[in-house]
């Protein structure tokens, strides 16, 4: 009994007499002995049972509290940007009335001197040419202040749209700036869905990536148009688009700002409001466009849209 004590004390659990408990008092002592040792061996088993069923719950709740959290983080973005658009849209609604009035001043005085100078303004042709395109460049610009202000007085009709013919019909308005900076095409057109969009905004949209794509490899590079069916985050049913770069990507700062209204890095042709007008665009109908991007390594911009459904409209999903 003293030796088996000792192996207990040592953490051997197994340990026992072996008696049998007919020689006397202490053969029945010793039998007990190795009766209880075979419920603190029992007790120990059931403790580390729950013990490793306790480290499972655990680890579940804590993936669960993360996925949560990620959740809260996202939600909250998502809410700071749209107060954040909601807000720059009553001062771009405002900027623009303010700027169309002398833009359309400006534009009738030009055509009242050119109707007084008529036959006398050969060698003010150029002068005349440049002042109409800068003036054109200015409704233009906008024009985009007010799509993105108001984007419901914008919204086009939507239509169900075949992803890999859009993409086909949308490459050449690029052809000629492919083609100038080298850069070589890669498609691969795996999704099957329909989504509904209005043609021209998602062709705007694609348009606007693709040049972004472009400009990010002035060296040359690979362009990658991705299609595939997808999910979204609630679980309904649609199709993404990717357009991948290998271009000289974007550093974190950078990537967590490309969205905002007016934050460019083009310093002498870009405005700041071609994504954020994509992203309105997108989320008009649903669907969401992501980012991702290694500098050096490339860019990925993940467009996802829901699918239509048999009559056109948009098929609603269920949360998962």
């Amino acid at each position: 009994m003293a030796a088996t004590i000792a192996q207990v004390e040592a953490g051997d659990l197994t340990a026992r007499t072996g008696s049998s408990g007919d020689v006397g008092e202490i053969g029945m002592v010793a039998k007990h002995l190795d009766g209880f040792l075979d419920e603190i061996q029992d007790r120990d088993r059931q403790l580390r049972s729950w013990n490793d069923e306790l480290n499972r719950r655990v680890e579940e709740r804590t993936v669960h509290l993360i996925a949560a959290r990620k959740q809260i983080e996202d939600t909250t973005k998502q809410l700071v940007l749209a107060e954040k658009l909601a807000t720059l849209g009553e001062i771009s609604a405002g900027i623009a009335h303010e700027i169309n009035n002398p833009l359309a001043v400006m534009q009738g005085n030009l055509e009242i001197i050119r109707a007084v100078l008529a036959g006398r303004t050969d060698d003010l042709d150029l002068e005349f040419r440049l002042v109409d395109e800068q003036i054109g460049r200015i409704s233009e610009i906008v024009r985009k202040l007010l799509q993105f202000a108001r984007p419901a007085e914008y919204a086009g009709y939507e239509d169900r749209q075949d992803i890999a013919a859009m993409i086909s019909d949308t490459l050449p308005l690029v052809g000629h700036l492919l083609k100038r900076a080298a850069v070589t095409v890669m498609r691969d057109d795996r999704a099957r869905r329909e989504v509904r969009i209005n043609r021209t905004e998602l062709q705007q949209v694609l348009v606007n990536l693709m040049v972004n794509a472009i400009d990010a490899m002035p060296g040359g590079g690979t362009l990658t148009l991705r299609s595939y069916d997808a999910e979204g985050a609630g679980g309904e049913p649609g199709a993404v688009i990717e357009v991948q770069d290998t271009g000289i990507g974007m550093s974190d700062n950078v990537l967590a700002r490309i969205f905002d209204p007016f934050f460019t890095t083009k310093q002498r042709d870009g405005n700041g409001l071609g994504l954020a007008i994509c992203q309105m665009l997108i989320s008009h109908t649903g669907g969401t466009l992501t980012a991702s991007s290694t500098p050096d390594i490339g860019s990925t911009f993940v467009l996802w849209l829901p699918e239509a459904g048999d009559d056109g409209t948009r098929r609603e999903g269920h949360s998962v």
